[in-house]
């Protein structure tokens, strides 16, 4: 398992977003993996087993595309790869600044256009601490 590096710089919102958006769809799933592991990759897009996962990986396009870029930029924002256990924790925790909500299950089953800007305004919020 890797250290955090003392110096080590946890993405700015921007640079998160460029990040994700440039990608290819199969390094998004595979870098999402490394930091939430492909059960969660599944539950962010909507499918039910982590065989799907494994296939988008391999190049078969997911139908949630959007919700895997922006997962992966708000796991960068949150956490780097050598703080996985972070990402993963915020991922499944209940949010005070999404009304206790769970922000795994918002990607799941809310429209992203309805819970991105909330998301966002509680990953900045988190990684501004």
């Amino acid at each position: 398992m890797k250290s955090a590096a003392p110096n080590h710089v946890v993405l700015s919102d921007h640079v998160a977003h460029n990040q994700a958006i440039s990608l290819p769809i199969n390094e998004v799933v595979r870098q999402l993996v490394d930091l939430l592991g492909a059960t969660n990759v599944a539950v962010i897009g909507g499918v039910g087993e982590t065989r799907a996962v494994e296939q988008w990986i391999l190049g078969r396009k997911p139908q949630r595309s959007h919700q895997l870029r922006f997962a992966l930029q708000i796991a960068t924002m949150i956490a780097a790869s050598s703080e996985r256990e972070l990402a993963r924790a915020w991922f499944h925790g209940s949010n005070p600044y999404l009304d206790d909500a769970i922000p795994l299950l918002l990607l799941r089953d809310a429209p992203l256009p309805e819970v991105q800007a909330k998301l966002m305004a509680a990953a900045r919020a988190f990684a501004s601490h």
